[in-house]
């Protein structure tokens, strides 16, 4: 795990002074060494910093050019299966240097500059690969996007990065993304391949971009983030697909204990770091570490016990560190600091704590990421088998005066009847007779009156929420059972899990020098169940039945039936008390605010509406001032694109 950088100005000599500085805003990707390289002839230059994982030698330093010196690369990531590669490279004539998947990775964009072995990498990686005879540079992400690779357009040429931070010292003059703010404020993410600058792009996952004679083009080479499936890898039976399930996933374990480092795994107390932390018992060859924090003053967030009897039961090293919900707190101004555009999925904040505490143990952590997008395990997911049910009552005249009624229901989640409230408003927005608009509601965490108040314009309001809603239906296959859930969870492994969860476990686990891997993600297992009938994965009202019956022989009792409960922090809370005057002082800052795009008075008036309890606005208040922090940090002076 690394970071990269680089760009290509075709006709002027690469600045190494820019290089250096790109390379000094990646050090925390990378602690274990920095280098680069440059071309003054093609006019490039690419550099890495190194986190050493596989092959601690210095034969496996980046950027690392082939035998023949017609090849240079910059790679970020791992390639689980890279030994069986190499066995087959060699019989091919093939010799390597080092014992990491770096050189093996070399040797097959050598090999093949069209890059038809992608398919074969069971990994995540984003890299960077310069052909110099062909004069070609191309940029290559993964099928899920676990690694993140941004790229802008340049005088002359092209210029990418790891991260924000390091893209902009290649950069002239920016401006910041209308389109980009509304998503923000809506989904709580900005949705490749868009960023918060209108010049800079994110690679989208499993695609792969060109860069040659003054040109970019940019393909997909996998095919809907790898959730197509063949037809013969069907399961027959529930039983059947269970099994294929723990063969897929141990295997998938397996490889990702393999490093020449310490390698611990993520214990949350959530059915899905449980199952890893059976399946990692199992099959690792010496006791597993675990890793988790407590909150003992504060048993509604707090699930330690949970995550202690599954250690208990499979023999884990298991580390705690306790927490109080001021730690958490006292860290947003750092982990805002860090983050390179605007982001506000909160639970960004303990993710950063258990990743410094893990890497202080180890420098690899297993996750249990992209389980709830694979099997349905969040309470949204209800929502499909609730429109198939009684959705019919959307299409009566009962259902207008119904939503309105509850829309106004005050929905203080903290409070029993304020958190039933708010499940119902996700509930009846859910049986939208729009397909589309079903969708988007399902995923949304701002209703259309609020974004409409929070928009100084509120005359393109209602455009600005179709082109939200449009986005998500973009990703939704095509045909079938409108009812079908896999084709939400398609939607959602495309989007909100690559751009909001992805992104936040690297942004987390990155800032210490922390590699993380998620057995969850292994291409043969996301084919496989998404090829499974959905009812299995919600059986009624119970999220993910398929993976919960699949392991639970390995789960404890308490474990089985337990819901879903998220790596939660009460921002709604504190942006009612402790963050209140922080909230209101962003907002009434002149240098600030996008006074083009959004309303002062109207976030000063949902502000109000969430302090006193008349609504629940956590999520889109949060949004705001996660966008607000981050242009006091890293956008003060930057204007807003026209529209």
């Amino acid at each position: 795990m690394c970071g990269i950088a680089g760009y290509l100005r075709e006709g002027a000599a690469p600045d190494e002074g820019v290089l250096r500085e790109m390379c000094a805003r990646l050090r925390h990707r990378g602690p274990d060494g920095d280098h680069v390289w440059t071309s003054r002839e093609a006019g490039l230059g690419l550099a890495h910093t190194r986190l050493k994982v596989q092959d601690l030698t210095p034969a496996a330093d980046q950027p690392m050019t082939s035998a023949d010196g017609n090849v240079t690369l910059v790679y970020n990531g791992e390639i689980y299966n890279f030994r069986e590669l190499r066995d087959e490279l060699r019989a091919a004539g093939a010799s390597f240097k080092s014992t990491g998947d770096t050189e093996v990775l070399l040797e097959l964009c050598r090999r093949d500059p069209e890059m038809g072995f992608l398919p074969r990498l069971n990994g995540m990686f984003a890299f960077a690969v310069w052909h110099g005879q062909t004069r070609t540079l191309t940029l290559a992400r993964d099928r899920t996007g676990v690694k993140p690779l941004l790229y802008a357009e340049i005088d002359g040429g092209i210029a990418f990065a790891s991260e924000m931070h390091a893209l902009r010292p290649a950069l002239g003059e920016l401006a910041i993304d209308p389109a980009a703010v509304v998503q923000l404020l809506t989904l709580g993410f900005i949705a490749a391949p868009r960023t918060i600058f209108t010049r800079v792009h994110k690679l989208r996952p499993g695609h792969l971009l060109r860069y040659s004679g003054g040109k970019v083009a940019t393909r997909a080479w996998a095919p809907a983030s790898g959730i197509h499936s063949d037809d013969a890898d069907r399961a027959t039976s529930f039983e059947n697909g269970c099994a294929r399930i723990r063969e897929i996933f141990s295997d998938a374990v397996h490889r990702r204990l393999l490093a020449d480092v310490p390698v611990g795994v993520f214990l949350s107390g959530g059915i899905d770091s449980a199952i890893v932390t059976a399946v990692a018992a199992k099959v690792a060859p010496q006791r597993v570490k675990t890793f988790s924090v407590s909150f003992p003053d504060h048993p509604f967030y707090d699930e330690s016990r949970y995550a202690r009897a599954v250690a208990d039961m499979h023999g884990t090293d298991h580390t705690v560190l306790p927490l109080s919900l001021n730690d958490v707190r006292d860290i947003i101004p750092t982990v805002q600091q860090h983050i390179g555009e605007p982001f506000a999925d909160s639970s960004v904040l303990p993710t950063y704590l258990l990743s410094r505490l893990t890497r202080a143990h180890v420098t690899v952590a297993l996750s249990g990421d992209g389980a709830d997008e694979l099997f349905a395990g969040y309470n949204r997911y209800a929502a499909a088998t609730l429109n198939s049910r009684i959705g019919l009552l959307a299409r009566t005249p009962l259902y207008g005066p119904l939503r309105a009624m509850i829309e106004a229901m005050p929905s203080r989640r903290e409070t029993m009847l304020g958190g039933k409230f708010s499940q119902a408003k996700r509930a009846i927005r859910s049986m939208d007779p729009r397909p589309a608009h079903r969708q988007a509601n399902w995923m949304r965490t701002s209703d259309d009156r609020t974004l409409t108040r929070l928009l100084a314009d509120h005359s393109r309001a209602a455009s600005r929420i179709e082109d939200i809603v449009q986005l998500l239906w973009h990703y939704r296959p095509p045909g079938g059972d409108a009812n079908d859930l896999n084709k939400h969870l398609a939607v959602e492994w495309q989007l909100s899990l690559p751009d909001d969860m992805l992104t936040k476990v690297d942004l987390a686990s990155m800032a210490h020098g922390l590699e993380v891997r998620s057995p969850f993600l292994d291409y043969r297992l996301v084919q496989s169940v998404f090829a499974m009938p959905w009812q299995w994965k919600l059986a009624g009202w119970k999220k993910k039945h398929l993976l919960i019956e699949a392991y639970r022989d390995m789960l404890p009792p308490l474990l089985h039936d337990r819901p879903k409960k998220g790596f939660e922090v009460p921002v709604g809370v504190w942006l009612r008390g402790p963050l209140n005057e922080y909230a209101r002082q962003l907002i009434a800052d002149d240098q600030c605010f996008f006074g083009p795009l959004l309303s002062r008075e109207g976030a000063f008036a949902t502000l109000d509406e969430h302090a006193t309890g008349r609504a629940d606005h956590n999520f889109c208040l949060w949004a705001l001032v996660s966008l607000l922090a981050w242009q006091q940090h890293h956008a003060r002076g930057i204007a807003i694109a026209a529209d």
